[in-house]
């Protein structure tokens, strides 16, 4: 079904084309009349071509500092004007004012004008004239230091011309690439047409010396230099106007004039080699190239940036008082394209040169014109600034020429000889001046008043400049009756051949699309006067243009027999299918009305299906409602049950404390009944001792000593109970009566129950409680400036060691209503003679909280009895005061209550 539809591949008809008709070659009968004869309407013809002038451009250079002065001023966007009032500041004033001097150019661009304006303006219509097939020339001239580099090539941050013509061409050109190695240089300014495998061993080559690490390219990283990707990494529109059934392919030429000498600076050799010197030549078509210069061909515009990023380190710069990186060499770096036809269906070139079709963009950075007693050079700089200054003099001079040589063409004057060769830069554009291109000057302008005098002379060169006129280039284009828009429409063939293939149609590897030949044969004849001196020439380009027409006449004959006889075919084709397709229709149409009755069971059962699964959608939603319910309420119970074993456990701590401190309570009565029982046992041993020393006395003294026979034992012992208590650290034994039975005193240390300490030191406290003692909650607390806590007194260094004068002991204890009962017993710590200390206790505080509620009495234990000397009998409570008090000290200051003498 596609094939019978062809004819909607085929494009518009396609845009006239001027055929090349060349140019004959005179019969060898006709001799050198014919030849000479032939000459001359050629010069007419090119003297009667459209010319155009050349395009100056100027950019001022914004100042370098707000103090400098200038020497011009911008007017508008065509015309500046020069100030000589202000070059007088620095000279004697002459008679007469002078009036500031007016130049028009095609377009001036102000200091704060962007790389872009100045590309879109300048270099844009060169790219364009590019892509047509048209050659294109463009040149940066003016002093040095005035920004000629920077506007051609920029920096990191702001692209020049090239980069920005590059990175333009490469995006209108990106989907028509050629592949690498399709076209090759022949070295003599041309291009051959590689087969396809040709250029696959080409490219093998080329990536096998790359991994090598040899060749011009074979030592590069393969990370992009930052430079090159800061001047790659903006994206502009492409241009329009692009013939999409040619290939093209981009090569770029880098080459530098130093000293009137000419240099390849892609040459394949190592940056430290000396670069040999080439020559000038003309090729076949009377076109001046330099011969053995290196032609890389490049896909990417980072690929062209890096080339010329190589070509660049070998380039010469020096450093002058007016600029620190002066060109010190005139560049030239071509941008050449070559575009050819591809065959009828738009995938390969045509394998014919004469098809080839070449355009060239040749931009010139030219060194900067420089005075030597200005730049101060001397040596290499003096001979470098003396071969620019002339090359620079030579251009204007051909200029000069070709602008009198037309002036005097009007007149009838003989023409001047150009002298082109007196210099390289003009000998290697010859042909741009000659009529081969378009030509175009960007002038910069530093407008410091320093350099008045060189701006002068620049303004007057390219006003002179815009007075040339060059003719304007008409490329002639093959015509090889080729349909337009075919590779497009054989791309678009292929993708539905594959959407068909995706879909599953077999059909589809059998489709053909017809993108041959136009059927036409050509334009229509010229107009042609017989009546003039050219009638010869014209009849015998008539003669070859109606060869051509017949020869395409006969091609297109046998193309529409061939096409007719596939037309029948395929019509015969189509009859045959369609009778089988009829007869496959009829019995799909039974299978169909068996199929849709089937379509309709299955549909009903799917309706009583669906009905059935509505129901069981309400039976589970409900039951999903209930088991939210009954998650719900698990919850809650959850959470009484867990505050009820919150409760539960509050309670356990509750009573485990209650259970605690009873336990305590019962734990000190017991201890404390125990030490009772201890002390009374002691006191008995004591007494049976004293009674058994007594007696032994007696039995080993012969003197007996009068005892008054009223004091007895009990006496004794009751008036021991009633001197003052004394806890001391040394001894706690009691000493016996001397005075009465003559006996040794022992234990008791010396000390001055009188001592004072000064007041203005201040009362230090030792304050001795437990290590876990039970918080108070009476409202008086007690309060002991500048103390020391201790839990227990082992040595005699804690006690004096801290220099405190004041005891106080705190004990706690539980009563018989449950109660805490805290004890301060207060002391003073005295001093005693042998270096140690003891404590006089003279002051007992009592703190006890009392429990709103009201506990029934308990009945307190009664204080135990004392057996004396000869029975046992109840002492009387002084003395159990005294001798609790004294366990207590015992116990507090030795850490135990057993007594031990201490010598």
């Amino acid at each position: 079904m596609l094939a019978r539809k062809k004819s909607i591949y085929r494009p518009r008809t396609p845009l006239r084309v001027i055929p090349k008709t060349p140019r004959p070659t005179p019969h060898p009968s006709q001799g050198h009349a014919h030849a000479h004869t032939h000459e001359k309407p050629a010069r007419r013809e090119t003297s009667e071509k459209a010319r155009d002038p050349v395009n100056v451009f100027c950019r001022v250079r914004p100042l370098q500092s707000e103090a400098d002065l200038t020497c011009l001023r911008v007017k508008n966007g065509t015309t500046i004007a020069l100030n000589p009032q202000d070059q007088l500041l620095h000279h004697k004033q002459q008679a007469g004012a002078q009036r500031e001097i007016q130049y028009i150019f095609k377009h001036v661009f102000q200091p704060d004008a962007t790389q872009q304006d100045v590309y879109g303006a300048v270099a844009q219509p060169l790219v364009e004239n590019l892509l047509r097939g048209r050659n294109s020339l463009l040149f940066t001239y003016g002093v040095t230091g005035s920004g000629k580099t920077y506007t051609m090539t920029g920096n990191l941050r702001h692209r020049g011309i090239m980069p920005r013509c590059l990175d333009v061409l490469f995006r209108t050109i990106s989907d028509y690439q050629a592949k690498k190695f399709v076209f090759k240089p022949d070295k003599l300014n041309g291009f051959e047409i590689l087969s396809e495998a040709d250029a696959l061993l080409e490219r093998q080559h080329e990536m096998n010396q790359r991994f090598a690490g040899a060749g011009r390219f074979g030592g590069r990283n393969k990370d992009s230099d930052p430079e090159i990707a800061s001047q790659a990494s903006v994206e502009p529109t492409p241009l329009l106007g692009l013939d999409e059934d040619n290939m093209f392919s981009v090569f770029v030429t880098y080459i530098e004039i130093y000293n009137n000498s000419v240099y390849d600076l892609l040459e394949d050799s190592g940056i430290q080699k000396t670069l040999q010197s080439k020559i000038i030549r003309e090729d076949a078509n009377r076109h001046m190239f330099v011969h053995g210069v290196t032609e890389v061909e490049v896909k990417t515009v980072e690929e062209a940036l890096e080339v010329f990023q190589m070509g660049q380190k070998r380039k010469r710069m020096g450093h002058t008082v007016l600029n620190a990186e002066s060109s010190r060499s005139h560049s030239v770096f071509n941008i050449r394209l070559v575009q050819a036809p591809t065959d009828s269906q738009g995938e390969a070139v045509v394998q014919d040169r004469q098809n080839i079709t070449v355009s060239q963009l040749s931009l010139v950075d030219l060194a900067g014109s420089e005075r030597s007693s200005r730049t101060k050079n001397t040596g290499v700089r003096l001979r470098e600034a003396g071969n620019i200054n002339n090359s620079l003099m030579t251009l204007r001079t051909c200029l000069e020429y070709l602008r009198d040589n037309q002036q005097a063409a009007a007149t009838g004057l003989p023409p001047k000889k150009v002298p082109y060769r007196e210099s390289k830069i003009t000998h290697m554009f010859k042909n741009y001046f000659d009529g081969e291109g378009q030509v175009s000057m960007i002038v910069c302008i530093n407008p410091r008043i320093e350099d008045f005098d060189e701006n002068m002379q620049v303004m007057k060169f390219a006003e002179m400049t815009q007075e040339v006129q060059i003719a304007r280039a008409t490329p002639m284009k093959a015509d090889l009756g080729l349909t337009p828009g075919r590779r497009k429409a054989n791309k678009l063939f292929k993708i539905a051949v594959n959407n068909l293939n995706e879909l599953g149609i077999p059909e589809a590897k059998d489709l053909e699309v017809d993108v041959g030949l136009v059927y036409s044969l050509g334009p229509d004849f010229p107009s042609y006067q017989m009546d003039t001196p050219e009638a010869d020439f014209r009849i015998q380009e008539l003669m070859h243009y109606l060869e051509q027409r017949i020869e395409k006449r006969k091609k297109l004959r046998c193309n529409l027999d061939l096409k007719c006889d596939s037309f029948r075919q395929m019509l015969m084709n189509l009859d045959r299918d369609n009778l089988q397709l009829r007869t496959e229709l009829a019995s799909l149409k039974a299978v169909y009305k068996q199929e849709r009755d089937r379509s309709a069971a299955l549909e009903k059962k799917v309706r009583i299906h669906e009905s059935s699964l509505d129901v069981l959608n309400n039976t589970l939603s409900k039951r999903d409602r209930q088991i939210e319910e009954l998650t719900y309420k698990l919850n809650e119970k959850e959470s009484l049950l867990t505050q009820k074993e919150h409760e539960k456990e509050k309670q356990k701590k509750k009573f485990s404390s209650k259970l605690a401190v009873e336990s305590d309570k019962n734990k000190r009565e017991f201890e404390l009944k125990l030490r009772e029982q201890r002390a009374k046992l002691q006191e008995r041993m004591r007494i049976k001792d004293e009674k058994l020393r007594l007696v032994s006395n007696i039995l080993q003294s012969e003197d007996l000593p009068s005892l008054p026979r009223s004091q007895s034992s009990e006496d004794i012992l009751n008036e021991k109970d009633r001197a003052p208590f004394s806890a001391r650290t040394e001894s706690s034994v009691p000493a016996t009566r001397t005075d009465i039975y003559a006996t040794p005193r022992h234990g008791m240390a010396a000390a001055n129950n009188r001592h004072r300490r000064s007041r203005s030191a201040g009362d230090k406290w030792l304050e001795h409680r437990a290590a876990n003692p039970v918080p108070l909650g009476t409202i008086m607390q007690p309060y002991l400036k500048n103390r020391k806590s201790v839990t227990k007194l082992t040595d005699l260094k804690e006690l004096t060691g801290h220099g405190a004068n004041k005891y106080c002991l705190v004990s706690q204890e539980a009563d018989t209503d449950g109660d805490v009962e805290t004890k301060l017993y207060k002391g003073n710590v005295i001093p005693t003679c042998g270096g140690g200390a003891q404590v006089v206790f003279n002051d007992v505080e009592c703190l006890k909280q009392k429990s709103p509620v009201h506990s029934p009495t308990r009945k307190r234990p009664s204080n135990g009895t004392l057996s004396a000397l000869g029975g046992s009998g109840p002492l009387p409570s002084t003395v159990t005061s005294v001798q609790d008090v004294a366990s207590r000290c015992n116990l507090g200051i030795e850490g135990h209550s057993s007594k031990k003498s201490k010598v």
